[in-house]
């Protein structure tokens, strides 16, 4: 029998994408004055839940807008808002089932809004929005891994793939944390929005669990306490360690974390001070790198055997840069000078290209920076300018090889605006981060099970005595002996290997006389 190996892998069901139009409206907050102007739009769209039916992916998700606009009143303000429309996509993907995995992915190629008629606190959303989904199951698998004897293959394949150890393993905790409000920022009065996402810094194994580390980075948007009830936000970072068991995990091994926010709650207590109470979901693979030498992958004979594809991704690494981004501007000519910086944030990270080289991943891409600040004028109305910076770097990622794939994630860690009379010196951290993925599809054999062989029907007998011994006499023959006991000669040498003639027995010879029921 040829040899095999027995893999359990996560095997990609299928993949897809789909463009989808979210329709919907927003509303200004009461607190907020109406909307004169809009300055900048910004959408995001998340997932909320995900079901899986046969061979479709159905995705609910929000698609968070945020609003910066000069108010429609005297002093003409800047302010900010922001709210959210809840949209359902359907993506056909072959092959999917209930309880697969999910990889979910959105990116929003457009989004307008139009005032309503009705309502000027109203807008009418409609985003374009590409929804991708790949889908993949944890399947055992035994692979033929030499060829048979009297075989021959015609193509064989060195074969790599990430064995699963012990299975996909999940834990829900919960970070909380108490904090102040930054000294810049009015104290709160009431929490309108929490946005939480978890930034896992590192993950490493010791036996038999892996070590999680990690950020919670909090942003709040809330109404502040003091007499005009202005809109604020805040940033806030929290971070937490926490440990997954998975049975047989060795630091030596390969390990795969993903984390999901299932719920963010940050409110006010006294001082005054604020709380935050996030739950999380850790998911965690631990994987081994096995390579299958010489794998045939295409048989002269395919008899007893299935040939299949085997699909699967695996992380070839990850790697991170920080990126620091300084420029120097000038107020835009339409706009008046600035007599002081109020704030400063980046509203949007694209990566514009991407290009994998051998053992590193260069990138290029720019990040938009929203200034807001106090005009110089006699009404020091609040005004506010976008500044695009631009970047390139790379990022070592080793293994990386350009026929794979790559996935860049942009967090900024900082901005610093400075004024120098009507020069604006802006500072920007970025930190870049690159993960690549290798799709390998070989053509693999996999014993076939045979049907099971009907065994021939045998009538019941009764239960079986235990045999006589007896001793040989002068005269005696098998035949005489089996017709005295009522059983044939045929018995009584069933069950006496040691007579070698039967017609040949010596006097005083022991043998073994069956009982009558076994016939």
């Amino acid at each position: 029998m040829a040899e095999t190996e027995r893999l359990k892998v996560h095997l990609v069901q299928g993949e897809n994408s789909v463009q989808t139009v979210v329709r919907g409206q927003i509303k200004v907050p009461e607190a907020k004055p109406d909307v004169g102007k809009i300055l900048s739009k910004e959408a995001k769209a998340e997932v909320r839940d995900v079901s899986i039916v046969p061979d479709k992916v159905i995705v609910n998700g929000r698609l968070t807008i945020q609003v910066t606009y000069i108010a429609f009143k005297p002093d003409q303000s800047v302010n900010f808002f922001q709210d959210s429309v809840n949209f359902t996509s359907s993506i056909d993907v072959p092959g999917a089932d209930p309880g697969d995995d999910y990889d979910i992915e959105f990116t929003v190629e457009d989004v307008s809004l139009t005032r309503s008629s009705r309502d000027p606190s109203k807008f009418d959303v409609a985003a374009v929005l590409s929804v991708f989904a790949k889908i993949t199951d944890i399947a055992e698998i035994e692979i033929l891994t030499e060829t048979p004897q009297g075989n021959t293959a015609l193509e064989e394949q060195d074969i790599t793939v990430e064995h699963l150890v012990g299975e996909k393993e999940t834990k829900q905790i919960i970070v909380s944390d108490r904090f102040d409000v930054p000294e810049e920022k009015p104290d709160a009065e009431r929490i309108l929005n929490t946005e939480a996402k978890v930034v896992i810094t590192d993950k490493r194994i010791i036996s038999n669990k892996v070590i999680v580390d990690g950020e919670v980075r909090l942003k709040v948007l809330y109404v502040a306490m003091k007499p005009t009830q202005t809109v604020h936000n805040l940033h806030h970072t929290i971070k937490f360690s926490d440990f997954v068991e998975v049975f047989d995990a060795a630091p030596d091994m390969n390990v795969q974390v993903r984390a999901v926010v299932e719920s963010a709650e940050v409110g006010l207590i006294k001082d005054p001070a604020l709380f935050a109470d996030v739950i999380i979901q850790l998911i965690v693979f631990v994987t081994e790198t096995r390579t299958l030498r010489d794998v045939p992958t295409e048989l002269e004979d395919e008899e007893g055997f299935e040939r299949i594809r085997l699909k699967v991704e695996q992380e070839t690494g990850v790697g991170d840069t920080q990126v620091v981004l300084r420029e120097t501007t000038e107020v835009p000519k339409e706009k008046p000078d600035i007599a002081k910086v109020l704030d400063a944030r980046v509203r949007k990270s694209e990566v514009t290209d991407t290009n994998i080289l051998s053992g590193k991943v260069l990138i290029r891409g720019y990040t938009d920076v929203e200034i807001v600040y106090e005009s110089a004028a006699p009404d020091q109305a609040v005004h506010a300018m976008h500044q695009r910076l631009d970047f390139r770097t790379f990022v070592a990622v080793e293994g990386a090889e350009p026929d794979m794939r790559v996935k860049v994630r942009i967090d900024p860690e900082y901005v610093n605006v400075d004024q120098d009379g009507t020069d604006l010196h802006t500072e920007v951290v970025l930190q870049v981060t690159a993960t690549v993925w290798e799709m390998s599809q070989p053509m693999v054999y996999t014993p076939v099970e045979l049907p099971p062989t009907e065994e021939p029907t045998v009538e019941p007998t009764d239960t079986p005595c235990p045999p006589t011994p007896y001793t040989v006499r002068a005269g005696d023959t098998l035949s005489k002996i089996a017709a005295a006991n009522r059983v044939t000669v045929q018995m009584i040498l069933d069950i006496n290997p040691q007579i070698t003639n039967p017609d040949v027995l010596e006097v005083g010879q022991v043998i073994q006389i069956p009982c009558p029921a076994m016939g």
